[in-house]
């Protein structure tokens, strides 16, 4: 990447609901840094600058746009070391020429995709001229996918420490958590859902399973699914689980970084992500009303009617939610050795940065995009990577600093 640059950081999508949210964030937080807003409109641009940054503001301004005018992306991007990609719904079609603008120009860039078929696309198209340009990728740096990401790779490594083995198997459990139902994330899945068959990437990731993401030459793994399938008791957590709602998303990118780290979890490592419940039958209860509202969903009359209430893309939850939501990410890594298998267990916790889905998905971004721009010698060198094998311990230094709590406990057994 090259050093001579005008700015540090692009927040480009500044003008949706959760590209405002880093923009206060760097706003307040990192007054000394130089970064710009970039979108489609100016007018937009102009009224989020006076209304976060104040009315005599001179944060620059950069209208660029993916669809449009794809030539625009070449000059934002040759004037930054980093890219934070807000805009999306969905990112496959918006993000993929800012994509090929960074790694043209050697630009690092984040974004909060949980797309898998895109990330695929992406990595297929340039992983290799990105390691060439020096550019550093890296999709799903909310909360889609940095908690799951970062928490397999300390439990993990801790196990390679504290007992000297590989992982057998490394489990999320997700605990308590308080948020706003992502419109953004809602219209997403509704367009996999109805239209999955043509959405580029699709039977790329179909054909490779549980490991869709996995980079070329990967030998894949034990793993045939994300989750679990019913209500049911873990051996390991001991506690009732039922499926984790964003498992496919999120266990593609834990998988992936295994095989960008040669294995270092592991080369017969699963992972797989669950959600806990008080007991059985709040489990069920549970599933009950998550099928239903899928029933009602694939139904054309009442998905209409639904959507009418729901969320849409650009909306979010209010700022009292924001700022007292919270999530909890538990993981538990069962090492492979013979006799007693010991446990090693770690946490991913919100801490003060807010809900997931919005105000703490802004800050992991920015604090993402800025191991990049402020930290660049102890990231990786360059490609379509994951964010703990790009950021590593870099992130989750940065992450800890902010409020946010990351680390391992005592050996569980």
């Amino acid at each position: 990447m090259r050093t001579n640059r005008q700015l540090d950081l692009i927040i480009y999508g500044a003008t949706g609901f959760t590209g405002q949210l880093a923009v206060e964030y760097v706003h307040k937080e990192y007054p000394h840094i130089k970064f710009a807003l970039a979108g489609r409109n100016p007018a937009k641009l102009a009224q989020v600058r006076s209304q976060i940054c104040g009315a005599e503001s001179q944060v620059p301004l950069i209208v660029a746009d993916a669809l449009q005018n794809p030539e625009t992306l070449d000059e934002m991007a040759v004037s930054t070391k980093v890219i934070a990609n807000y805009a999306g719904t969905p990112f496959l079609d918006k993000a993929l020429p800012v994509v090929e603008a960074c790694v043209k120009h050697g630009t690092c860039y984040v974004d909060i995709t949980g797309e898998v078929p895109f990330q695929r696309v992406s990595y297929d198209r340039y992983h290799q001229q990105a390691k060439e340009s020096g550019a550093l990728i890296v999709h799903a740096c909310g909360y889609d996918s940095v908690p799951s990401d970062l928490g397999a790779m300390l439990v993990a490594d801790a196990m390679k420490e504290r007992h000297g083995c590989d992982c057998q198997s490394i489990e999320m459990v997700g605990g308590k958590s308080l948020g706003g139902l992502s419109g953004g994330t809602l219209y997403t899945a509704l367009q996999v859902i109805l239209d999955g068959k043509s959405i580029p990437g699709m039977a790329e990731c179909k054909a490779r399973g549980s490991y869709s993401l996995d980079p070329e030459g990967a030998m894949g793994g034990p793993d045939t699914s994300d989750t679990v399938s019913f209500v049911s008791f873990d051996n390991v957590s001991q506690k009732y689980v039922i499926p984790f709602i964003m498992a496919g998303a999120n266990a593609p990118v834990v998988r992936k970084t295994n095989a960008l780290l040669a294995y270092r979890y592991g080369k017969n490592c699963s992972y797989r992500e669950v959600q806990a419940v008080p007991n059985w039958i709040t489990g069920f209860v549970s599933l009950l009303g998550l099928g239903v509202f899928g029933v009602l969903m694939s139904i054309p009359p009442t998905r209409w009617l639904l959507l009418k209430v729901l969320p849409k893309p650009g909306e979010g939850p209010s700022r009292t939610i924001q700022e007292t939501g919270f999530f909890v990410s538990e993981f538990y890594a069962v090492g492979d050795k013979k006799g007693k298998m010991p446990i090693v267990r770690g946490y991913v916790k919100s801490g003060t940065a807010g809900d997931p889905g919005y105000r703490a998905t802004a800050r992991m971004s920015i604090e993402s995009a800025l191991s990049m721009a402020l930290e660049r010698e102890s990231c990786a060198a360059g490609g379509v990577l994951t964010p703990a094998s790009a950021l590593g311990m870099t992130l989750v230094n940065r992450l800890n600093n902010i409020g946010m709590e990351l680390g391992v406990v005592d050996d569980a057994r």
